[in-house]
C-alpha cells in the first residue's frame, strides 16, 4: 500500500466523529440518487404496463422521467459537492501541520493532494455501497407508499397503476458512479488547495488563518449584552470566518427547502377540497359537451360557435329517472355559456367590477321542485327569470362577497355570435348567502336563472348513502337518455364524490411523500455538514479552551460562550436563510395558485399566496437546538482532558 493511502487511511481511523459524519452525507447522498434512479426506473415499469405500445411510440414520458431524474440528481450532486468538500476541507486544514512536515522532508504537491484524495477514496469505498443498500430500503418503502396510496386512485379512475420495487443494474451504477464523482470533486477542491501551501506557513500552522495588523473588532452592544464572554464568542466566529460561513450555508440551505416544501404541502394540501367543496352530496351524475369554435376575427369576435347541448324536457325526463334510486333529495342544475355576450349598462354596475361592461353571460337552469323555491326567495312569481347578484374576490389573502350589479328590474340585449340578438328581462334577484352552492358553481360573468334554456353542461346532484350504486345506475340512465348528435364530442359520466375526493387527497398524500422524502434527505445531508464543522471546531480549540480556564474563566464562563456562539451562528442562518425562505415559499404558493385556481373572467383577485408561518417558527427553533446541542455536546467531550496537556498539545484534534 502506498505511504499516502497509508496516512490517508490512518486519519481516517484517528478522528472518528468527522470519519463518521463525512460518512453519513457520503451515504446519504448515493442513497438518494440510488433511490430516485430505481424510482424512475419503477415508473418507467409502470407506465409501460399502463400504455403499452403507444409509451414507447411516443417516448414522452421516458423523456419526461429522464429529465426529472438530471434535475434532481443534479440537486443533489450540487449539494453535496457543497457538503462533503467542506468536510474534506475541514480535514485537511486541521492537519496542515503534518503536510508540511512531510514537505520539508520532500513531499511533492502531488503526494499532499493524493494524500487527500485517497482519503475521498477510502471513504467512497465505504460510503457508497452502504449507501446503495440504504438507497434500495428506501426505494422499497417509497413503491410500498405509493401503490398504498394509489388503490384508491385506481378505484375511482377503474386503472391499475401500480410500482414495483425495481432492481436496475444500469440505475445501480448510474447512482455508484455519479456518487463517486460526487466525492472525487469534493475532496478534489481542498486537496488542490492544501498541496499549495507553502511547507513554513503549514509548518506555522497558518494555512487557513489570515495575518493582519487590524484588531477584530466586535460590537460593542454585544460586550455590554453578554459581557466578556460575549466579545470572546464574536470574535471567535470572525476569526473562524470558513467554518462559520460553511455552517450557514448549509443551514441556508436547509431553511429553504424546509419551508419551500412547507408552503408547497399548504397550496397543494388545498387540492384535497376541489371536488366541489361546498356542495352537500355524495354523487353527482354529469353531462357536458365540447365546443368548436369555426374562427376568431382580428377584434376578438368569435363566429359559428357549435355544441351540444341537451333541453328542458331531456333534463325532466333524466331528473325524474335518477329520483327513481332511492329517496334520497337529488338537486339538477345546468347552465349554457357559450355563444352571445351581453352588454351591461354602465349604471348597473358597482365600483368594485369597473371599468368593465362587457361580460360572458350564463344562463342557468335547474329542477322544477328548486326553481320554485329560487322563485319564492326572491319573490317572483313561476317563468321568471333571476338574477344571481354575488361576486367573490381574494385580496391580501382575505376573501370579500359582494354584489357586483345595481339591480332594477332591467332588460338587457343579448347578441349571439351569429349576430341575432335577443332581449331578457331581470324580474328577480338574488344575492350574497341566498344562492346555493350548486348553482355558484356554474355562475360566471353576469348569470341569470331562467325557467328553461338549453345546457350545455349538467350536473344531477344527490345526497345518497349509497353514492356508488347511484354512479352505477346513473350512468346507463344518461346513455339511453342523452344521444349523442353530428360531431360533437359529449360526456356522459357518473361520480361517487366522497371516493373521488379520497382519490384527490391520495394523489396529494403521493406527491407530499415524495418531495418532504426529498427534502428531508438533502436537509439531512447539510446537517452532517454542520454537526461535522460545529464538533471539529470545538475540538480544534481545546487549547483555546485551556488557556481561557488557566487564566481564571470558569466552566460555566466557558459555557456562556458557547452559548453565544451558537446564537449568534443561528441568528446569521435565520438571517440569511429567513427571507430566503419566505421568498421561496411565495414564489411556490403563487406557482401553484396560479396552476390551480379558476377564475372567472370578471373576478377581482388579489395575492393569494400563503406564508407558513409555523413552519418559519419551527426553522427558528430548529437552528437555535441544533446549534446549541451540537456545541454543548462537543465542549463537554472536552471536559475531561487536563489543562496541561491541552496547552502542551500541538494539534487541538
Amino acid at each position: 500500500m502506498k505511504l499516502t493511502a497509508k496516512l490517508a487511511f490512518s486519519q481516517i481511523k484517528v478522528n472518528r466523529s468527522r470519519t463518521m459524519w463525512t460518512l453519513m452525507g457520503i451515504a446519504l447522498s448515493t442513497s438518494m440518487i440510488t433511490a430516485i434512479c430505481g424510482l424512475l426506473a419503477s415508473a418507467n415499469k409502470a407506465f409501460t404496463a399502463l400504455l403499452g405500445d403507444n409509451y414507447y411510440d411516443r417516448g414522452l414520458y421516458l423523456s419526461m422521467l429522464i429529465g426529472i431524474g438530471a434535475v434532481l440528481c443534479l440537486i443533489i450532486i450540487t449539494a453535496s459537492v457543497i457538503v462533503i468538500s467542506n468536510a474534506f476541507r475541514v480535514s485537511a486544514g486541521v492537519r496542515t501541520q503534518q503536510f508540511g512536515i512531510l514537505k520539508s522532508v520532500g513531499a511533492t504537491k502531488k503526494q499532499i493532494a493524493a494524500t487527500v484524495m485517497y482519503e475521498g477514496l477510502w471513504l467512497s469505498a465505504i460510503g457508497i455501497p452502504a449507501g446503495i443498500v440504504v438507497g434500495l430500503l428506501l426505494e422499497f418503502f417509497c413503491t410500498s407508499i405509493a401503490n398504498y396510496l394509489l388503490a384508491g386512485i385506481n378505484k375511482i379512475n377503474n386503472v391499475k397503476v401500480e410500482f414495483s420495487f425495481v432492481v436496475a443494474w444500469q440505475a445501480l451504477i448510474i447512482a455508484a458512479i455519479a456518487a463517486f464523482v460526487t466525492v472525487l470533486l469534493s475532496a478534489w477542491l481542498p486537496a488542490r488547495k492544501a498541496s499549495k501551501i507553502a511547507a513554513i506557513d503549514a509548518i506555522r500552522n497558518t494555512g487557513e488563518v489570515k495575518l493582519s495588523a487590524k484588531k477584530i473588532r466586535t460590537n460593542k452592544l454585544t460586550a455590554k449584552l453578554f459581557g466578556a464572554e460575549g466579545t470572546l464568542a464574536a470574535k471567535s466566529l470572525k476569526r473562524n470566518k470558513r467554518n462559520l460561513r460553511a455552517t450557514v450555508v448549509s443551514l441556508t440551505i436547509s431553511i429553504v427547502l424546509f419551508l419551500a416544501a412547507s408552503s408547497l404541502g399548504v397550496q397543494i394540501g388545498q387540492l384535497t377540497q376541489i371536488v366541489f367543496p361546498t356542495i352537500n352530496a355524495t354523487a353527482v351524475a354529469t353531462f357536458s359537451t365540447s365546443v368548436h369554435y369555426a374562427y376568431v376575427s382580428e377584434d376578438g369576435q368569435i363566429g359559428d360557435v357549435r355544441y351540444s347541448a341537451i333541453d328542458t324536457a331531456t333534463q325532466q325526463k333524466v331528473t325524474e329517472r335518477l329520483q327513481q334510486f332511492d329517496a334520497s333529495p337529488l338537486f339538477a342544475v345546468g347552465s349554457l355559456h357559450y355563444g352571445f355576450e351581453v352588454t351591461v349598462p354602465e349604471e348597473m354596475v358597482t365600483e368594485e367590477m369597473r371599468p368593465k361592461t362587457d361580460y360572458p353571460l350564463s344562463l342557468i337552469t335547474v329542477d322544477s321542485a328548486h326553481y320554485a323555491e329560487l322563485c319564492k326567495k326572491a319573490g317572483v312569481p313561476l317563468g321568471s327569470n333571476i338574477l344571481i347578484n354575488h361576486e367573490s374576490a381574494t385580496i391580501d389573502n382575505k376573501k370579500y362577497e359582494f354584489e357586483p350589479f345595481v339591480f332594477n328590474h332591467q332588460t338587457l340585449n343579448i347578441q349571439k355570435h351569429d349576430g341575432t340578438t335577443r332581449e331578457l328581462t331581470l324580474d328577480g334577484a338574488l344575492t350574497v348567502g341566498e344562492i346555493p352552492a350548486e348553482i355558484m358553481m356554474e355562475a360566471r360573468g353576469l348569470s341569470v336563472i331562467v325557467p328553461e334554456t338549453e345546457a350545455q353542461n349538467f350536473y344531477w346532484f344527490t345526497d345518497t348513502e349509497n353514492a356508488e350504486g347511484f354512479a352505477e345506475f346513473a350512468v346507463p340512465v344518461l346513455n339511453e337518455e342523452i344521444r349523442e348528435s353530428g360531431d360533437i364530442g359529449i360526456t356522459r359520466d357518473a361520480l361517487d364524490i366522497r371516493a373521488a375526493t379520497e382519490a384527490v387527497r391520495s394523489t396529494v398524500r403521493l406527491i407530499m411523500v415524495f418531495i418532504y422524502s426529498f427534502v428531508g434527505m438533502l436537509t439531512l445531508i447539510g446537517l452532517t455538514n454542520v454537526i461535522s464543522t460545529i464538533s471539529t471546531n470545538i475540538r480544534s480549540r481545546s487549547r483555546e479552551f485551556a488557556v481561557l480556564k488557566s487564566v481564571g474563566m470558569t466552566q460555566k464562563g466557558v459555557g456562556q460562550m458557547l452559548n453565544l456562539e451558537s446564537i449568534l451562528c443561528s441568528a446569521k442562518a435565520l438571517l440569511y436563510g429567513l427571507p430566503l425562505g419566505i421568498i421561496a415559499a411565495v414564489l411556490v404558493g403563487n406557482a401553484i395558485s396560479i396552476a390551480v385556481e379558476v377564475v372567472h373572467s370578471n373576478r377581482i383577485i388579489g395575492p393569494n399566496s400563503i406564508i407558513p408561518w409555523l413552519a418559519v417558527l419551527e426553522c427558528i427553533l430548529a437552528v437555535f437546538v441544533i446549534t446549541w446541542v451540537t456545541m454543548r455536546y462537543s465542549a463537554s467531550r472536552l471536559k475531561k482532558g487536563s489543562i496541561v496537556d491541552a496547552i502542551r498539545a500541538e494539534s487541538g484534534v
